[in-house]
């Protein structure tokens, strides 16, 4: 439904991809982290991102995110990626 919704048509490798691609160029806020928008990859689960960013040199930030995913070098709590 989500993907009939929203035109989002993509499959998971390429959602993976996309992930890759924007933890790579977006940048950081001033605290250090790059923000991602979890609708935006509806078939990668939380703990797959935190595994593509621990993967890129990333950690995700498992507390506070107020509905962002958020990823840094550095984090308060990681979401584990196994």
């Amino acid at each position: 439904m989500y993907k009939t919704v929203t035109r989002n048509h993509t499959a998971a490798p390429e959602q993976e991809e996309k992930l890759r691609k924007a933890l790579g160029t977006y940048p950081a806020d001033r605290r250090g982290y790059i923000k991602i928008h979890p609708e935006d990859y509806p078939d990668i689960s939380q703990q797959r991102a935190a595994r593509i960013a621990w993967e890129m040199g990333l950690r995700a930030e498992a507390a506070g995110n107020r509905g962002s995913w958020r990823f840094g070098e550095t984090v308060v709590e990681e979401v584990p990626h196994d």
